[in-house]
């Protein structure tokens, strides 16, 4: 091999290590930017999770809120319905007494 042809390989090689080496920087820094997007993202991820987390203990408050008006609906509607036997025997009683002519007078 003569000088100049041994020049050409090294000039070759000496190319394409440039290369090599702008394709390397140019990988290492789209992998800076791929981690730094998996972290902004896992990042985002425990914000989510822990709005998801939140949001679980109101619907469970809630849903212990309902239940428990529930429960006091239907306490109210059995006294309501006390209330009702009460005056409708109430109602019994002065209809009886008008109806016999007493109007209240004994």
């Amino acid at each position: 091999m003569t000088n100049e042809e041994m020049q050409r390989a090294m000039d070759f090689i000496i190319e394409t290590e440039g290369k090599s080496s702008a394709k390397i920087d140019a990988l290492a820094d789209a992998q800076t930017r791929n981690t730094e997007g998996i972290t902004a993202l896992l990042a985002i991820a425990e914000i989510h999770e822990k709005e998801i987390q939140a949001n679980t203990q109101q619907i469970l408050a809630q849903s212990q809120q309902i239940l428990a008006q529930s429960q006091q609906i239907a306490t109210l509607g059995e006294t309501t319905k006390h209330t009702d036997e009460r005056l409708n025997a109430l109602i019994n009683v002065v209809e009886l007494q008008i109806s016999n002519g007493r109007n209240g007078k004994q």
